[in-house]
């Protein structure tokens, strides 16, 4: 019984916790862009390591700045991303 009361408590905490990583990522970007101007220099970029180690990696067009996109981008990179050729039914269709 106890452990139902446990899986019950735990996994809407999961879903939760999902949508702050979402939201957390943008966050960072903000507080990292100290100047608001909405790019992320170098030296703005130093507050990070991981960032600033691999801003040259990140900066993919290559402007000396880090915009939103190019952030996402790069900590988005090793996630799961479905196959090209997936099909996507249209909506009321039949399943296979």
């Amino acid at each position: 019984m106890n452990s139902k009361i446990l899986v019950l408590t735990l996994v809407p905490g999961l879903f939760f916790t999902t949508g702050l990583q979402a939201a957390d990522t943008i966050q960072t970007f903000e507080e990292m862009d100290s100047d608001s101007n909405g790019y992320i220099t170098l030296d703005e970029a130093k507050t990070v390591n991981d960032i600033s180690k691999n801003f040259k990696k990140i900066d993919t067009d290559d402007n000396g700045n880090i915009n939103i996109t190019e952030f996402q981008e790069y900590m988005g990179q090793g996630r799961m991303t479905p196959p090209e050729d997936m099909e996507t039914p249209e909506p009321g269709a039949a399943p296979y």
